[in-house]
């Protein structure tokens, strides 16, 4: 499903990305950890060409770029972009129009899809997420999770391929976390793909299939939740799972 190969990014003189190499099996789960500053928000950031790759390529099912000295085409760039979704920090919803007008927005001006059948696919997934008594409130009279959940949903509503993961739960009061996670529980479980980039560790150990953890632009390790977690022989992973106390 998604293939990234030797793929590298800099900013300036800074190299962020130092040829990652990373394959993520349709219907599964990879969690992306790490230390602050190892390219994780970039490397997902990559994923859905928000920063464009510096060289190596990205697949994405039949569709690839190479990146490697040669220039991208923007009909290129929009087909792999359509395949992914992108969940945020910050939630991002558009904070003038409802809850089912934010999930609505994208399938009516970009898909081009009939206002009604929109609207239908959008209750739904209010639905999916536990907030269908929640859609003609503005996000201001929402709470941080309850955003969080209104912006899954329209990430979802695009249809895309992959559900990308920037710390979705980093700016949410603590007690706010679990029903954001128990959204994205439920989607790995009917066999979402999804790339997540977090520090909630249990997550990542009870609901991944695949653990990327990277450190100063590279993949140090990849394995299962057992081996990263419960088996690493990894010095660097050991140093960064014992300040965190999970194991």
């Amino acid at each position: 499903m998604i293939t990234l190969t030797n793929l590298q990014k800099r900013f300036g003189e800074l190299e962020v990305l130092k040829g990652i190499d990373v394959t993520i099996e349709k219907g599964t789960t990879a969690v992306i950890i790490g230390p602050s500053g190892s390219g994780k928000t970039t490397l997902l950031r990559c994923l859905n060409l928000l920063e464009t790759p510096d060289g190596g390529s990205i697949s994405i099912g039949n569709h690839k770029i190479d990146f490697s000295g040669q220039k991208v085409r923007g009909a290129d760039v929009a087909a792999l972009r359509k395949q992914t979704g992108m969940v945020f920090q910050n939630y991002n919803l558009f904070p003038h129009l409802t809850a089912l007008q934010n999930i609505m927005e994208g399938p009516i001006t970009v898909l081009r899809k009939p206002k009604e059948e929109v609207r239908k696919r959008a209750m739904d997934l209010l639905e999916k997420v536990g907030l269908r008594d929640r859609a003609d409130m503005y996000p201001h009279q929402l709470s941080g999770g309850q955003q969080q959940r209104i912006g899954i949903a329209r990430a979802m509503a695009m249809e895309p391929a992959v559900l990308l993961f920037d710390e979705p739960t980093s700016a949410l009061d603590p007690e706010l976390v679990g029903e954001v996670l128990r959204v994205m529980k439920d989607l790995a479980e009917e066999g979402m793909t999804m790339a997540v980039v977090t520090h909630e560790m249990q997550f990542a150990r009870d609901v991944s299939d695949k653990v990327i953890f990277m450190d100063q632009g590279v993949v140090a390790e990849m394995g299962t939740p057992d081996e990263v977690f419960g088996n690493t022989k990894n010095k660097r992973t050991l140093q960064f799972l014992n300040k965190l106390n999970t194991i």
